[in-house]
């Protein structure tokens, strides 16, 4: 079976799909998100840092 770049695993196997917004991935795996979905996927990403504990305290020097 062939595996596509963008796609949704389904019962009936793998389905190509594509983009039906303005978001994007970039060449070096970032994401470009659209108006429409930029508010509502930055806390979502927010959400699971804060759940990851991914950050650190930075304590600044004077």
């Amino acid at each position: 079976m062939v595996e596509h770049k963008y796609s949704k695993w389904t019962v009936e196997g793998d389905k190509k799909t594509e983009w039906i917004c303005g978001c994007f991935q970039t060449a070096d795996n970032f994401f470009k998100f659209c108006e429409m979905h930029e508010d509502t996927l930055k806390k979502a990403i927010q959400a699971q840092v804060d759940e990851l504990d991914m950050t650190q305290v930075v304590e600044e020097k004077a």
